[in-house]
């Protein structure tokens, strides 16, 4: 798999999410070679919430790999959770992932999520707003 091939499926899987209302833009596509490069971009959700993406990939063996990698969703200008692997808490049983709850920003053990597991995480907040 090539990068630029990780990069079309990820804006295809953005466009045809439901949740999803609007895509800044530009989305960021930034490719080192073939098979490296990272991606950013901000997604709005349909209650105004929204999901900061960023990945640093590498498709080398196949499949992509993120080597970085920061999940943040916010509503109503308060980061509710953050899913990232930077190296700076070394006492977490999954160090480097791990993730950032709420506005106190409790620290949580968590293994690296993919970005369907984000988004089905965020449809759970986007369900109690619905009702």
């Amino acid at each position: 798999m090539r990068i630029d091939d990780y990069f079309v499926a990820i804006e295809r899987g953005l466009r045809q999410n439901p949740q999803i209302s609007n895509i800044e833009r530009p989305i960021t596509f930034l490719t080192s070679d073939d098979y490296n490069g990272l991606i950013r971009c901000r997604v709005h959700f349909w209650d105004s919430s929204l999901l900061d993406l960023y990945e640093v990939i590498s498709t080398e063996l196949g499949y992509p790999v993120r080597i970085i990698y920061a999940y943040t969703y916010i509503r109503k200008d308060q980061r509710i959770f953050r899913y990232d692997n930077a190296p700076h808490h070394p006492e977490i049983a999954t160090h480097p992932h791990h993730k950032h709850i709420g506005i106190e920003d409790k620290l949580a053990p968590a293994d690296q999520p993919n970005l369907n597991q984000v988004f089905t995480e965020i449809e759970t907040y986007l369900e109690k707003t619905s009702e």
